[in-house]
């Protein structure tokens, strides 16, 4: 009778088992777990554009004979605008990031250092200025990112095409003019702060001070028939800009995503 009952017991456990393994599985499938969020990275090479304002001061020297003959100083102002490329390089395991970047805009960055109208004196009037038509840099950067915010300094090579002006009317003496001007290398340093918005989308705020330095020229030409060496005139242009501007990054060099299975 023993023997019987462990036999049907048995049994019946087997049937179960089997019947068990016969049903539908009701489990669904492994719920997709979304890949993470690819980590951003500054490496890459971008282009944009830029927007911004200048402040600075030109001065100008007249020397006759070898004498100083005048001093002039003046508060230049304007607009520039253009775009840029560069390279930027995040290194593995560390928040720093160097880069090189070059850019070339367009300047109404003018000052006068003398204006003079007189209509009761028989029209008399004069004008004397300083103006920069374009100019551009070569720098190197240097930043330390927190995430998608990267804090930089950056300097290097400046350059850029500085024009002088004198106009004069003296009534019924007659009028003449001139120009004078040459494009100039010199240096800039600076800073900012750079924004992604997204993996190819940055947005910056910079600020750079631009020493296009001192420049030479003879102006014996204005006074007819007068040898050269007579009037040199020396002109010194500095200004400070501050600008945004808005970068595309391509990713042809950033580090590879990680690839993640979905089941």
């Amino acid at each position: 009778m023993r023997t019987l009952l462990i036999a049907t017991v048995s049994s019946l456990a087997l049937a179960t088992s089997a019947f068990a393994a016969d049903l539908p599985n009701t489990k669904g499938p492994a719920p997709f777990m979304p890949p993470p969020p690819p980590v951003f990275s500054w490496t890459g090479v971008y282009a944009g554009l830029n927007a911004g304002a200048s402040l600075g001061n030109s001065a100008l020297g007249l020397n006759i004979f070898g004498v100083n003959a005048a001093s002039l100083y003046t508060r230049s102002n304007g607009f520039s605008g253009g775009g840029q490329i560069g390279f930027n390089y995040e290194f593995a395991g560390s928040n720093i990031v160097i880069g090189a970047e070059t850019d070339f805009q367009g300047s109404t960055l003018r000052g006068d250092y003398l204006s003079i109208s007189a209509p009761l004196a028989g029209g008399l009037s004069a004008n004397v200025g300083s103006r920069v038509d374009w100019w551009g840099t070569a720098r190197a950067r240097v930043g330390y990112a927190f995430g998608t915010f990267l804090p930089y300094v950056t300097g290097g090579f400046a350059y850029g095409h500085v024009a002088n002006y004198i106009n004069a009317n003296l009534g019924g003496a007659g009028s003449f003019g001139t120009s004078f001007g040459s494009t100039r290398g010199g240096w800039t340093v600076g800073g900012g702060l750079e924004y992604a918005m997204t993996h190819n989308v940055t947005l910056k705020v910079e600020y750079l001070y631009t020493d296009l330095g001192t420049f030479h020229r003879d102006l014996s030409s204005i006074i007819p028939g007068a040898p050269g060496g007579i009037i040199d005139a020396s002109t010194r242009t500095q200004f400070s800009t501050v600008r945004a501007g808005v970068n595309w990054k391509f990713d042809w060099l950033a580090p590879a995503l990680p690839v993640v299975a979905k089941y």
